[in-house]
């Protein structure tokens, strides 16, 4: 009768007690698991703004100055200017200038033709072999004869280092540096590559401008904790 009585004051007790501890207990191993979960969320392109590679950026540049080429050379392919092209932006790396800069230099002297060539001046960038060879020379191993000056990658590495020197020695100074590349004061040969350099640089912040629109209206997938 005893043992009767004990069960039966036990179990409503037990009951209680369950019936608060065990939902507790769930709802805290719930709250743990949900903040170690993550869910892809689709998120609006502005609040995430992927840099751009440096290879697109180049990819940009080249374009900017193929049509360039062209447009001033219609015989030219689009092949022969895009290869010129990437001759433009490696001289322009190897030696500080801006490829925009070389470009249009090219423009003007040769009207990007490989084999022009004035009195003393040749190729693209109608350097003067003459004045230049002894520090061409000791400068590119690979740039030993005229023939070589010729090949249109040794022209514009060529050009692009001299362009270098003349600006150095003009204090940065990019219109004395022209008018010592050019030979002799030449406003109106200044004036063209400057016009030149300033339409290609507009160009190439075009293609930015659209490149960012086209980046800020796309969805970017990112990993979002649920809290």
């Amino acid at each position: 009768m005893a043992r009767s009585s004990l069960n039966s004051a036990f179990l409503p007790a037990l009951a209680i007690f369950l019936a608060f501890v065990l939902p507790l207990s769930f709802e805290v191993r719930e709250i743990r698991a949900e903040g170690e979960r993550y869910e892809r969320l689709d998120l609006p392109g502005p609040e995430v703004k992927p840099e751009k590679m440096e290879g697109e950026v180049s990819s940009a540049k080249v374009q900017v100055i193929v049509s360039a080429f062209i447009r001033v050379n219609r015989s030219l392919d689009k092949a022969t200017a895009t290869s010129y092209a990437g001759h433009v932006i490696e001289a322009a790396d190897r030696f500080g200038i801006n490829p925009f800069m070389v470009a249009s230099i090219i423009i003007r002297e040769s009207t990007v033709k490989q084999n022009a060539h004035s009195r003393y001046a040749y190729g693209l960038m109608q350097i003067n072999w003459k004045a230049h060879r002894k520090g061409l020379k000791s400068a590119f191993n690979h740039i030993q004869t005229l023939d070589d000056l010729l090949q249109p990658r040794n022209n514009i590495l060529a050009g692009t280092w001299i362009f270098s020197w003349y600006l150095k020695s003009s204090g940065g100074n990019t219109e004395k540096a022209l008018a010592k590349y050019l030979g002799r004061t030449g406003r109106k040969y200044i004036k063209r590559v400057l016009v030149g350099y300033h339409e290609m640089l507009r160009n190439f912040e075009k293609i930015e401008k659209r490149t960012e629109t086209t980046l800020g209206g796309s969805t970017i997938l990112v990993a979002v904790a649920v809290e």
